[in-house]
């Protein structure tokens, strides 16, 4: 009997000890400021024929310096998601029209939009 009163006593301690470590940290995480390497953000634009103004649909944007890739939909519209705040270099391709390398693009905390004009290849 005392042993098992023992047991209880010790796995009631440390449950105890356990729930106060996660109590003290999660108050410590919440006083941390966010500074802008933790911080994602959003880089979002629309991508147009330089001529006629039109929307292009299925247009390859690349991130270059992360792994992400996004394509324009029916209104030309694209967006990347949980980019962490810096310089990036944006890469635009498609088939029909110039590539074009947009250099430096700044992309800080909150939502960021570009908007990009490709000029036809000539025939």
């Amino acid at each position: 009997m005392k042993k098992r009163v023992f047991i209880t006593t010790v796995a009631l301690v440390l449950s105890i000890s356990m729930f106060a470590s996660n109590e003290k940290e999660n108050k410590e995480s919440k006083k941390r400021p966010a500074n802008s390497e933790t911080v994602s953000t959003m880089l979002s634009g629309s991508i147009i024929d330089q001529t006629t103004g039109e929307s292009l649909t299925g247009v390859k944007v690349i991130l270059e310096g992360t792994n992400k890739v996004a394509y324009t939909d029916f209104d030309g519209n694209f967006s990347f998601s949980a980019v962490k705040p810096g310089k990036y270099k944006v890469k635009v391709d498609y088939i029909s029209y110039d590539a074009t390398n947009l250099q430096n693009v700044k992309v800080s905390a909150g939502s960021n939009s570009l908007k990009i004009e490709l000029n036809p290849v000539n025939r």
